[in-house]
């Protein structure tokens, strides 16, 4: 008989540690100069806007924690609010981006680990030695976490409070060099900009949902998710305003070898933080950057690798995944054939994906559909005004920033949503899929109209295009900016009424 049942065992500071650990990995480390290439000094707006909308999300995904503290709480949401089809998708979307994403930042640690240990990569590729000890460290870090989530959890705080020391220290040091004339002109790519910034810079944040997903295991979760969500917040924000704004005033144009206010030329920084440093003269900051960011991946992995079981845990056991996966270890307490076999996914996606950015896109895209269903979720569910109205502000958040994250990985990410339809007609009755598919033809008109605003949409949304079709152009900006918001607003009333229907 497979034992279902987790400990309760965390309580604030050991979730918060979770949700800071998710969030402060290696984006800090590597997103800025490519922030800035887009954006300039407008990147501050752009990370405070972000730190708002994070807010935002934070707050429905709490609540609805709250509501329903189950492991894989993003999965559990939608499904017992939007319906059965509507949760299998989310949830298998989410489960996507979680083996996806752990894979691109076990990858960038074995990057910076490379400045310590030559011959593991060779420019952004992993070399077979490289891939060894990735595989090896991943089984070590699932090991610890198959042993108990106190014991991955209390790894997770050791190396949050570790990799918060650099960055206090880039702070610090960035703004006692600050060049204010780097502040000027503040936008020197319009306006517009702000959007791409935002989406690449949405990477930094990424991992704040990590809370909801271990909610059956925290102690008096109507109480301490709330809390934990709250420190998470503004601890993170607090500190990533601070050092963007660090980041921006003290690049030194002459000593990175780079021409005043060229900042697009910031976006081929490999470790933009090492190198402001260093062109700053403050070489021994400038380690201690890279070291940091060896240790901030580290972490952020682990704490991925406990987070990825939790969602194929909750799958399974709803047999919406392979049933063996809901097996809870009866001695350690925790979900280790999920764990184990999430870390195989990550190894598998690793080996065979060798572009760090692609599977970065891949992984977030298949996040931000969740994060919309669930502010949709939550909408449907609080059915006062003010609750409205902030989960339709979260949906419509959610699918600007799956437009900004570019063509033609929008159309990669909703393939993968798409699949699952696929998976899900193998695992009920044709009656059944029948019912779930007329009750969910929202969702599905939202992934396709997704595709089509991405591909019709301003040539300014477009990275690394495998593709022969670049965006058309139709809908250049802000009018594509209008169109988003326009459709979904129109998707979430159409689902919002259904779903009332459904629930009544």
């Amino acid at each position: 008989m497979i034992n279902s049942t987790l400990r309760r065992e965390l309580g604030v500071v050991l979730l918060t540690a979770i949700g800071i650990g998710a969030m402060v990995g290696s984006g800090i480390y590597t997103t800025p100069g490519l922030i800035a290439s887009v954006s300039g000094p407008l990147s501050v707006l752009a990370i405070v806007l972000i730190s708002v909308i994070t807010a935002i999300l934070m707050y429905i995904l709490a609540e609805l924690g709250k509501i329903y503290p189950r492991a894989g709480g993003i999965y559990y949401f939608s499904k017992e609010v939007l319906g059965d089809l509507s949760g299998f998708i989310t949830g298998l979307s989410y489960y996507f981006c979680c083996f996806i994403g752990t894979a691109a930042i076990i990858y960038s640690f074995l990057l910076y680990l490379s400045y310590y240990i030559p011959g593991i990569a060779v420019g952004l590729t992993l070399t077979p030695l490289g891939i060894a000890i990735a595989i090896a460290i991943l089984a070590i870090v699932t090991i610890i976490n198959v042993i108990g989530i106190k014991y991955g959890a209390g790894l997770n705080l050791i190396l949050t409070l570790v990799r918060m020391a650099p960055l206090l220290a880039f702070i610090v040091i960035g703004f006692s060099k600050i060049n204010t004339n780097n502040f000027q002109p503040l936008a020197p790519y319009g306006f517009g900009s702000i959007g791409l910034a935002i989406a690449f810079g949405f990477w930094m944040f990424v991992g704040f949902e990590s809370l909801v997903l271990v909610s059956e295991e925290v102690k008096q979760p109507e109480k301490v998710i709330m809390k934990s969500a709250i420190a998470t917040v503004v601890i993170v924000s607090a500190i990533y305003i601070l050092l963007i704004s660090a980041f921006i005033g003290a690049v030194n144009w002459e000593g990175l070898g780079i021409a005043e206010k060229d900042w697009k030329s910031l976006g081929t920084l490999s470790s933009p933080l090492a190198d402001v440093s260093r062109a700053l003269g403050v070489m021994g900051l400038a380690e201690v950057m890279v070291l940091g960011a060896v240790i901030a991946s580290a972490g952020c992995f682990s704490d991925w690798v406990l987070l990825q079981g939790r969602v194929a845990y909750a799958l399974s056991r709803e047999n919406r995944l392979w049933k063996p996966l809901a097996y809870v270890h009866p001695r350690f307490g925790t979900p280790s054939n999920a764990l184990i076999f999430s870390s195989i996914l990550t190894a598998i996606i690793m080996i065979l994906i060798p572009s760090f950015p692609n599977v970065i896109l891949i992984s977030m895209i298949t996040e931000f559909i969740p994060y919309g269903i669930s502010a949709l979720s939550f909408a449907v569910l609080r059915r006062v005004p003010r609750l409205m109205l902030l989960g339709y502000i979260g949906f419509v958040i959610s699918t600007l920033y799956i437009y900004w994250a570019c063509w033609p990985w929008t159309l990669t990410g909703v393939i993968i949503a798409m699949a699952s339809l696929i998976l899900y007609s193998a695992l009920v009755k044709s009656a059944t899929y029948l019912s779930e598919l007329k009750k969910n033809a929202w969702y599905i008109a939202y992934l396709i109209g997704l595709t089509l605003i991405s591909l019709l949409g301003d040539r300014t949304f477009e990275y690394n295009n495998f593709l022969p079709v670049s965006p058309l152009n139709v809908f250049p900006m802000p009018y594509d900016t209008i169109t988003v918001i326009v459709f979904s607003t129109a998707i979430f009333a159409w689902a919002y009424k259904t779903q009332k229907q459904f629930l009544n």
